[in-house]
């Protein structure tokens, strides 16, 4: 049984963004994803944008970790090499009562410590989007607000983490964790681990978690959001990230600009007690698009290409703020539980802060002398010159193979995948860290090429290839038999 430091429970992004944090220090840490993958729960139901911290309560926990993490991603994304745009933002009001509204927001934001923050009028505003409703009569504008793609950061952070000694494990769901004088034992199916201190990172299961060792400080409720996603051919694109006046449980329907070129439309935001829901609901469906149409009548919602949902972790009775501290009653064990919006952003700072929360706890931090802060940027065909495309495919003849030609996929970038520091085995993760399949057709084209290539190179047969959990074959058996 491996003896580590510290063990971290659960590979979402907040999860890997601690494990890239502790990788800095001479110390074993190694990470437990129940999954296939890296960040296939909260994570990958998110839209993605980096809030700059206009909406916590001055003052509390999530306020500081969310300025903080925010202004981390400029220098992240050149680190580790994952795509970020600046699209600013926008908090549209429709009246003489919202704007008391954004005026709140713009001061909260303020004293958050949040740069270039202002009220706008409409005309101003549709200067970059000339396409807003008729009755929209003002704004608060963050020009700093980024947009990520929650998964590609998971990955990074992992990739780097484990590039600089971290131990990631998936398929390891834990099942129990006893205590003794030696430290914690961590049993899941197949496998047991030691370790000195854990961080409860299991996003809407840390309090399931936290039970595993009589720990009951606190409850966690899923949070559901319906998301959609336009093709990336509409007659416009908003050039913004787009909130109405929020309430106080939900920033609203938003319009995301991504970093692929596509337009997320989302969330609604349903309390629920099944943790495991991330269906899609006819109402919440019409609520998303009845919410955009609020900000942009003309946008073109029938150009959907994807539907799909998330839970967000809510921790019940903490005025709606994370719950990041060590356990009253079980020395060692850190509580990281309650990653709701704005986690994207906050990841990094959380990172930090559960660093020293470690350091309070006894934990002793050496730096890494040998620690490389840098990720290698992985090729993205579609990306390239039509030089660096010709030079690369004369170097291995698969980059010039088009596997899905939606997104301009190649067989080498599948490839690469397979084999990359924390390798993709599923059909999802390929089309997580490559995009294959999430183009217009969504995988209608391509489904197949992709799953051949994985068994390939995994050397197991077609059927055995998963979509994404264990039981999710995408093929059973054979229709026909005979030579081909």
């Amino acid at each position: 049984m491996s003896h580590y430091d510290v063990i971290i429970i659960g590979g979402g992004i907040t999860g890997t963004a601690i494990a890239h944090e502790l990788s800095k220090y001479e110390i074993k840490t190694g990470l437990l994803e129940r999954g296939t993958d890296i960040g296939i729960g909260a994570t990958k139901g998110n839209g993605g944008v980096v809030h700059q911290g206009y909406d916590p309560k001055p003052g509390s926990l999530k306020a500081k970790i969310n300025v903080e993490g925010a202004n981390m991603y400029p220098r992240l994304s050149k680190e580790l090499g994952f795509g970020m745009i600046n699209p600013g933002l926008f908090v549209i009001g429709f009246g003489e009562a919202d704007l008391e509204v954004l005026k709140y927001k713009r001061d909260n934001g303020i004293k958050n410590g949040v740069k270039g923050l202002e009220i706008i009028s409409a005309e101003q505003m549709r200067k970059k989007e000339p396409h807003l409703a008729p009755n929209v009569t003002q704004g608060l504008y963050s020009p700093t607000t980024t947009v990520v793609d929650t998964f590609e950061v998971a990955i990074a952070f992992a990739e780097n983490a484990k590039d600089n000694g971290v131990d990631i494990f998936t398929n390891q769901k834990v099942l129990s964790i006893d205590k003794n004088k030696s430290g914690f034992v961590i049993k899941t199916k197949n496998a047991a681990f030691n370790c000195d201190y854990i961080v409860n990172a299991a996003g809407n299961h840390a309090d399931e978690v936290a039970k595993l060792l009589d720990i009951y400080e606190y409850e966690i409720k899923p949070r559901h959001g319906d998301l959609m996603v336009l093709d990336k051919d509409l007659s416009f694109k908003p050039n913004t990230v787009m909130f109405p006046v929020p309430s106080p449980e939900s920033k609203g329907i938003a319009c995301i600009p991504t970093i692929h070129g596509n337009t997320i439309i989302g969330s609604t935001a349903t309390m629920l007690d099944d943790k495991e829901d991330v269906v899609n609901y006819r109402h919440g469906i019409q609520e998303l698009i009845d919410g955009v149409h609020r900000i942009l009548p003309e946008l073109e919602t029938n150009r959907v290409i994807r539907t799909f949902a998330g839970l967000r972790p809510v921790v019940i009775n903490n005025n709606n703020d994370f719950f990041i501290a060590e356990s009253q009653t079980v020395k060692g064990f850190i509580h990281v539980a309650g990653i709701q919006s704005p986690g994207v952003a906050s990841a990094p700072a959380i990172g930090e802060h559960v660093r020293d929360l470690l350091a309070n706890a006894g934990l002793s931090l050496k730096n890494k002398l040998s620690y490389n802060p840098y990720r290698e940027k992985k090729v993205v065909f579609n990306q390239l010159t039509i030089e660096e495309q010709d030079k690369l495919i004369q170097s291995n003849p698969a980059y010039g193979k088009i596997v899905c030609r939606c997104e301009t996929v190649t067989e080498g970038e599948i490839v690469d995948a397979i084999h990359g520091v924390i390798g993709a085995h599923t059909f999802d993760a390929i089309k997580r860290r490559t995009r294959a399949g999430m183009g217009r057709c969504q995988s209608g084209f391509c489904q197949y090429k992709v799953l051949s290539i994985i068994a390939r190179e995994l050397a197991i047969p077609v059927d055995q290839v998963l979509l994404e959990d264990l039981g999710t074959e995408l093929l059973r058996g054979k229709v026909k038999t005979g030579e081909a």
